[in-house]
Formats: C-alpha cells, sequence, structure tokens
C-alpha cells in the first residue's frame, strides 16, 4: 500500500514460556524437600550385646507406635559393646535428646512375673523414654538392661532405707494386711555406700496407708533362729519366699505421710515392734520373753520383755495388727508345755520349741486385757452319752466335728446296773452343732473299700493314742445320746433299737457253726444261732445286736470269712490268716457293697458278693431240670445262674429267680430275649449236649431288642423260626424230634404231637428253621416219609428209605411247586399231612429266592 504508515510492536523482555521450566525447578526442589524432611536421621546405640536385633526387622518404638527401624549392626569403637544404627522418622526426631533412654524389649518368664509376650507374635523391639523436654539433641545413646526405675511406674513413689538390701530386689511386691498394693522399682547404695536406698511405689487408690509413722519390715524368704525358748520360724507367701516382699502398717492416729517421705525397713514385725499391745495376768506361770501366741498352730504374737513394778511383774504380748481382732472377752489364753497324760506324753512339740500360748478364739467385743489359764476348761455344755463299753476311751481325749477339737471327754463312769456312760464337755461356741448331733468313736484308721473306689478316714495323732469322739450331724431327727462304734451306724442309729432276727440260705455250711461271729468291719455285730439244713441247702440263722439292727435296712450282703485265705499268683503265694475265734469257729461277714445282690444269701467270698447283678425271673410250667446255681449261658459263656426255684401259686408255675452279671445284663432284659433249656437228647433221631450229663443241664440266651423286661418264659426247645400245624389222620411213626426234610435236608424238626380236643385227627406241630422259613409257600405240599416204604408185585418191587434219621425216628419232608407256588406263610398256618407222595411233587425243582 502507497503511502501506509508502519506498525512498532515492542516485544517484552521475558517470554511467559520460560515459566513452565521455573514451576518444573520448584516442583523438583519442593520434592527434594520432603524426601530429606522424611528420610530419617540415623542414632547409635550401644547394646552389651546384639543377642534379637536383626537388621530391618526390629523396630524402634515409643508408646507402642513405631518411630524407626534397625539399619544395620556393628562392633562399637572400644570393642566391647555392639553399636546398633536406627533410622528414627523425622516427626520423632524430636523425642531422641539428651537423657532419653533405650532398652530392648524381648519375653522374660520369672516365678514373679511375665513380661513382653507381645514380642511372640510381633518379634524383640527397642522401647524409648524420652529423656527431658529442655535437652538437646543427641545422637549416641547407651542402651539399659531394662526398664528404667520406675517406669511406667503410676502412684505414690517414696524411699526406704537399710543397712543391706538382703533378698529384696527390683519387683519385690509390697504388701499391706497380705494385700498386694505396690513394688519396688529400685535399689541403689546411699551417700557414701552406707546404706541401701529403695525405692517404691504404692498404688493411687492406697497411697492414703502411707502414715507418717508407718513402718515397713522385711517378709522376704524364710528366717529362723534357735534358742533355749524354742525355736522361731518366719515365712511369708510363696511369692515373697522366692522374690521378697515388705509389708507395713498403717496406724490410724496418725497423719498421711509427705510426698518423698523417707522410712526405715526393719528386719522383720519383731524388729519393727508393731502391732496391738494387749496385758496378760499370768499368775505364777513361768512365762519368758519371746514365747509365741498361737492361733490354730499359726504364730499371730509374741510376749514383749517383762518388767518388775511394785506390784509385780507386768506381761505385755504384741499381737499382729490384722489378727488383733480375735482377742475378745469371750477368747482365752491357754499355757501349752510337754506334760504327762493317760494318752502319753502331751504336746511333745513343745519339747523343741519350746512352752506356747495357744488362743482359742470366740467372737465378741475386743479387749485390751486376758488372763492366761494353766489348761483348757472344761466348762461348756455337758452330755451324758450311752456306750457299749469304754474300751479305748481315755478322759481329756478330744471330741471333733469335721477336723476341729470342740470338746473333749468327761468323767468314765459305770451306773449301777453295770451300764457305761461318757460324759462330753462341749464348748458353748459350738451348742447349734448338738440339735441333730450323732455321736462315734474315733477310730485311728478307717477304710471303706467299693467298686465306686476307696475311701479312708484318719483320726488326729491324739486319738490314736488316747482314743476320742466325733461328732456329725445326721440328715434328719433329733439328737441321740449314744456312742456308737462307727458313722454309718450313728447316721442310722435309733433310740431303741432292739437285736434282729436275720435268714441267710446257703448251698452248705463248711467253716460256719453255732456261735460263730458275726462281723462288721471288724467289729463283731451278731453270732449264728441255729443252723438247719433242708433240700434246697442250709438255712443259717442270725441274730444282729441292736447296734447294727439299722444296717439291715441298707440290704447288705453276707459271705464267709475264710480262716486261711490263700492265693497262688505268679509272683508267689499269698496267705491271709485269721485271728484264733476265725481258725475255731468260722465267721461271716457282711457290710453293703452296693451290687443289689440278695440279702438272704451267704456267699463264699467277699469278691463273689460284690459282682454286681440284675435279676430276672423265667416261669415254665414244671421244673425240667433245674436248680440253685444252673447256669445261664451265652455262646458258651456263662452270664448268670439261676439263683432261687419256687412255686408260684398265682400263676400255678414254677418261677427260676436268676440274676445276670451286670455287664451282660443291658442286651438280655429287653423284649424279644429268649432263654432256652439245653439238655441232653438220646432218641433214635440222634444224640445231642450230651456234656449236660455230667455238667448238668443249663439255659442259653439270646439278646433281644425292645423295652426293658425282667420276666420271660422258659423255653425248652430250640430258636422259633416258622411255626407250622400239619394235620393227619394218625401219628404214622411221627414223634417230638422228628426231622422235617427238604430235598432230604433235615430243615426243620417236630416240636409237638397231640390229639385235637374232639379225637378227629392228630394235630403235629412242626418248626422251620429260619434260615429256610422263606422254602414254604401257601401251595406247599407236607407228605409222612416215616419208616420204610415197599412196593413189591408179581413183576418185582421197591422199597424207599427217605433217610436213616427218618428210618429210626419218623420224618416228614415238604415241597413247593414251580408254578403258582403261593404267597408266603406266618406262623399258625395249617397244611394237610399226606401219608404219601405223588410223583410231580417229587419232580418239582423250585428256585425260591428269600
Amino acid at each position: 500500500m502507497i503511502g501506509a504508515e508502519p506498525v512498532i510492536e515492542k516485544h517484552r523482555w521475558l517470554s511467559p514460556v520460560w515459566l513452565l521450566p521455573v514451576i518444573a525447578l520448584l516442583l523438583a526442589g519442593g520434592f527434594l524437600y520432603q524426601q530429606w524432611t522424611n528420610s530419617g536421621q540415623l542414632i547409635r546405640i550401644n547394646f552389651a550385646q546384639g543377642n534379637g536385633i536383626l537388621p530391618g526387622k526390629t523396630q524402634l518404638r515409643y508408646q507402642g507406635v513405631a518411630i524407626g527401624v534397625v539399619q544395620e549392626l556393628e562392633l562399637a569403637e572400644d570393642g566391647r559393646k555392639i553399636a546398633v544404627l536406627a533410622k528414627v522418622d523425622s516427626r520423632a526426631r524430636p523425642l531422641i535428646r539428651k537423657g532419653s533412654d533405650f532398652w530392648l524389649v524381648s519375653p522374660k518368664a520369672s516365678l514373679t512375673e511375665i513380661s513382653g509376650l507381645d514380642t511372640l507374635v510381633s518379634g524383640n523391639y527397642i522401647n524409648l523414654q524420652p529423656g527431658r523436654d529442655n535437652n538437646p539433641l543427641e545422637n549416641e545413646f547407651d542402651a539399659l538392661d531394662g526398664p528404667p526405675p520406675g517406669y511406667l511406674a503410676q502412684g505414690r513413689t517414696l524411699h526406704l532405707t537399710s543397712d543391706s538390701l538382703g533378698s529384696v530386689g527390683i519387683g519385690a511386691k509390697i504388701y499391706f494386711r497380705g494385700l498386694e498394693v505396690g513394688s519396688v522399682i529400685n535399689t541403689r547404695l546411699g551417700e557414701e555406700n552406707q546404706n541401701v536406698i529403695l525405692d517404691l511405689v504404692i498404688e493411687p487408690r492406697f497411697e492414703n496407708l502411707i502414715k507418717t509413722d508407718t513402718r515397713f519390715w522385711n517378709i522376704s524368704g524364710i528366717k529362723g533362729s534357735f534358742s533355749l525358748s524354742g525355736v522361731k520360724v518366719e515365712a511369708g507367701s510363696l511369692t515373697s519366699i522366692l522374690s521378697g516382699g515388705i509389708a507395713f502398717d498403717s496406724p490410724k492416729e496418725s497423719d498421711v505421710a509427705e510426698k518423698g517421705q523417707t522410712f526405715v525397713l526393719y528386719k522383720g514385725l519383731a524388729e519393727a515392734a508393731r502391732g496391738e499391745r494387749i496385758q496378760i495376768q499370768a499368775g505364777s506361770l513361768p512365762i519368758k520373753e519371746g514365747i509365741p501366741i498361737l492361733f490354730e498352730g499359726i504364730e499371730i504374737g509374741r510376749i514383749d520383755p517383762i518388767r518388775l513394778t511394785e506390784q509385780g511383774r507386768v506381761v505385755t504380748a504384741l499381737i499382729n495388727p490384722e489378727q488383733a481382732f480375735r482377742v475378745t472377752g469371750k477368747s482365752r489364753l491357754v499355757w501349752e508345755t510337754v506334760s504327762l497324760s493317760p494318752t502319753g506324753l502331751k504336746h511333745a512339740d513343745r519339747l523343741l520349741a519350746g512352752p506356747a500360748i495357744r488362743l482359742d478364739y470366740v467372737a465378741g467385743d475386743r479387749v485390751n486385757a486376758m488372763t492366761l489359764e494353766s489348761q483348757a476348761q472344761t466348762t461348756g455344755i455337758k452330755i451324758s452319752l450311752q456306750a457299749d463299753d469304754l474300751a479305748g476311751l481315755s478322759e481329756e481325749a478330744p471330741v471333733w466335728f469335721k477336723g476341729l477339737q470342740i470338746g473333749q471327754v468327761g468323767p468314765l463312769t459305770l451306773d449301777a446296773a453295770g451300764n457305761a456312760r461318757v460324759e462330753l464337755s462341749v464348748n458353748e461356741a459350738y451348742r447349734h452343732l448338738l440339735n441333730r448331733a450323732r455321736f462315734y468313736r474315733a477310730s485311728p484308721l478307717q477304710i471303706d473299700a467299693s467298686l465306686a473306689g476307696i475311701k479312708v478316714d484318719t483320726s488326729p495323732a491324739s486319738a490314736w493314742l488316747g482314743g476320742g469322739v466325733k461328732l456329725i450331724q445326721a440328715p434328719a431327727g433329733e439328737r441321740i445320746d449314744r456312742l456308737y462304734p462307727s458313722q454309718e451306724l450313728a447316721l442310722l442309729g435309733t433310740r431303741n433299737a432292739k437285736p434282729q432276727r436275720w435268714l441267710l440260705r446257703a448251698e452248705q455250711a463248711d467253716g460256719v457253726g453255732i456261735g460263730s461271729p458275726v462281723l462288721y468291719l471288724g467289729l463283731e455285730a451278731g453270732r449264728v444261732k441255729a443252723l438247719k439244713a433242708d433240700a434246697k441247702g442250709v438255712e443259717i440263722e442270725l441274730e444282729i445286736d441292736a447296734v447294727y439292727a439299722p444296717l439291715l435296712k441298707q440290704q447288705p450282703q453276707f459271705w464267709k470269712k475264710a480262716a486261711i485265705d490263700g492265693k497262688v499268683r505268679l509272683d508267689g503265694v499269698q496267705v491271709k490268716v485269721g485271728n484264733l475265734a476265725t481258725l475255731l469257729r468260722g465267721a461271716i461277714e457282711f457290710d453293703r457293697l452296693g451290687t443289689g445282690r440278695s440279702s438272704h444269701q451267704l456267699f463264699d467270698s467277699k469278691e463273689q458278693a460284690r459282682t454286681q447283678v440284675r435279676t430276672l425271673t423265667l416261669t415254665a410250667d414244671n421244673n425240667p431240670g433245674l436248680g440253685v446255681g444252673s447256669p445261664i449261658r451265652y455262646r458258651g459263656v456263662d452270664i448268670g445262674k439261676v439263683e432261687q426255684v419256687e412255686l408260684d401259686p398265682a400263676l400255678g408255675q414254677v418261677s427260676f429267680k436268676a440274676e445276670l452279671d451286670k455287664q451282660y445284663a443291658d442286651r438280655f432284659l429287653q423284649s424279644g430275649a429268649r432263654f432256652t433249656l439245653v439238655q441232653a437228647k438220646l432218641g433214635l433221631g440222634g444224640v445231642s449236649h450230651l456234656d449236660t450229663l455230667i455238667k448238668g443241664v443249663f439255659i442259653e440266651a439270646s439278646p433281644g431288642q425292645g423295652a426293658s423286661k425282667e420276666r420271660f418264659p422258659l423255653s425248652q426247645s430250640g430258636p422259633i423260626g416258622l411255626a407250622l400245624t400239619l394235620k393227619s389222620p394218625s401219628v404214622s411213626g411221627i414223634s417230638i424230634g422228628s426231622p422235617l426234610l427238604f430235598r432230604k435236608l433235615v430243615v426243620g424238626s417236630v416240636t409237638q404231637v397231640a390229639l385235637a380236643r374232639d379225637g378227629s385227627e392228630v394235630l403235629i406241630d412242626v418248626n422251620v428253621d429260619k434260615q429256610y422259613a422263606h422254602l414254604v409257600r401257601a401251595n406247599s405240599r407236607f407228605w409222612n416219609v416215616s419208616g420204610v416204604k415197599a412196593d413189591i408185585g408179581l413183576t418185582g418191587g421197591t422199597i424207599e428209605v427217605e433217610t436213616v434219621q427218618s428210618l429210626l425216628a419218623g420224618g416228614i419232608a415238604f415241597n413247593t411247586p414251580e408254578r403258582e407256588m403261593g404267597p408266603t406263610v406266618k406262623s399258625g398256618h395249617s397244611y394237610p399231612l399226606y401219608g404219601k407222595a405223588e410223583k410231580d411233587w417229587l419232580e418239582w425243582s423250585p428256585r425260591i429266592q428269600p
């Protein structure tokens, strides 16, 4: 364009394109700064050993949170320690300052402490406790062997001083009245190493127990001393014995101690001189300093140094503050020392330990003064017991209830009629035990053995020497003032029991005669009054003494006590010999064995009597030869026997009372069970069970399935299969036992042959064995094959004999047609019995599936 003016544009000195590299540079710088801040920092921790520390795995933790991880392990500069290099997260860097403590946490188990169990899953780790907030940052530290003193401790911290540490160490428990209230968190030497200082922590809820006048004493381990005044033994709890322990008191009148107060640790309670003091009126008894005061054999106090004043001796005792509540107006202090009594040496344990004072505690109001008695008072509730004899008893013998002495035996007397009486004195505090009380002799050792186990009852040692009386409360009824020979008799006892007559039966009375003793637990409880023989065996009449008569209600078992009991075993010969009376007269023993066996049968031994059985009754129209003792068997093994055979007037039958061993009984006392007589059979048809001619008949049992049942008929034939009735004009050689044949194979037998009531025909009952019952169908044919069938003519003849057995004993054969055999039949079905078979019957050859 001619005459146009040029346009002039000014270029900017910096193009916007340059903003892109600037932004990229800033992003890269931010990324580098973030990487630098998050990279963490390496610190060095010197450990005594590196066991359990793994590079890349072992974490550094604070308050349970991981703040770093171990990078590598190397030898420290001094060559004696292991330097652990750990990288700490940058956010946790302020925690790593001077004064910080590091230690390795690993599983630890001891008798008093189990810790670090979480490391079983996560592995060992290094724990951190930061230093003070104003401390500078630090990069190198020396690790501790364990947590620093007071780590995680919550509560009040205080200090104890002692001449020596003894058996108390870090972790030892602090007890108040047996309750754990704190622990020792640190032990260290005091100034100039002249004493030991223990740092304790008391749980917050128990801080108020620490008073200005509180005293602490050592209860660690077992402490003992021996002197002329006796043997002194002090022991704390099992934990304190193993790891140490400290106890303290808390005087009520004292103010709460200030924080940080230091106390003295005494060697024991006596040195601490803590407890409640009481004054004792000792009279002329030779009481001395240090004599212990015992409650149920446990020391609860000691006699203080004895002071002399113008009024005479002043005796005080220091009582353990935890047991001071037992010092009441009703409690008594009794002097105990070695003495001779009718039972022998009394308090023999005091011969070595020296005299002691026994506290008989009875609840009541607290007192601060008591009188020391020279011997236990006999005051209390007086009871007079009737006794059969006084042998084995002595005055001052104890009266026991559940192992606790509640009284003692008083005078033993005989009245004008010669009746023995025992006077008892029972402490007033136990009056409530007398409402349903029964009393029996405290035998030194009583063993009760049964199928349920063995129960052993022993009396205290004093009863072994001088006898004693035990008290037991009956479940119901009132108190009976009679001294019984045993606990069982005491529970069963009645006021006016009389001797009781009891009858036993036995196959024979060998070893037993008139006057033979009847024993219960070795005590003579009666005697044999009469013997009488009859057709069933021997009837033995017993007279059981009145005190033992209640035992008969428990249906006990009786057995003969052998004069000489001998057993031959692989390891030798064992022989037991009874006393002279048993050797001369024999004896009978009885006890309740819980077997369910008859209480009117005399067994030959205790082993036979204790066999557990169950009873059943078998019935039959007559006795086929069974007697008492006839066995009941299953597959040739004896499982029971007949115990009694009698006529049942109501049923007009013979009843056989039998017993089955309990371990077998359940299967046979059910519906469907069968009991079959097995006896020898001699006949033209064969011979079976000849052994019964020598051993006697027996009963074969078959188990059942169904409801429980205890009464069964006695079957005199084999197991029933399919029972049929055949009708014939005459017997024609058929008799009971004649075989039933199918293809000349015996598949059953004739069980009964009888004339019909109207006399029109003969009814023959047959039994088809169960496994062949399916061969009989509605159209089956039965014919007589007894004897010999002959057909003789001018042109010749034939003679037919089915089997040798049918020739001798008669027999019946049957067959079923191949076609139209008909349905199966049930027991009771009847068929005609033909004289002979038709020709086509013999040609039938059926295939019949069960």
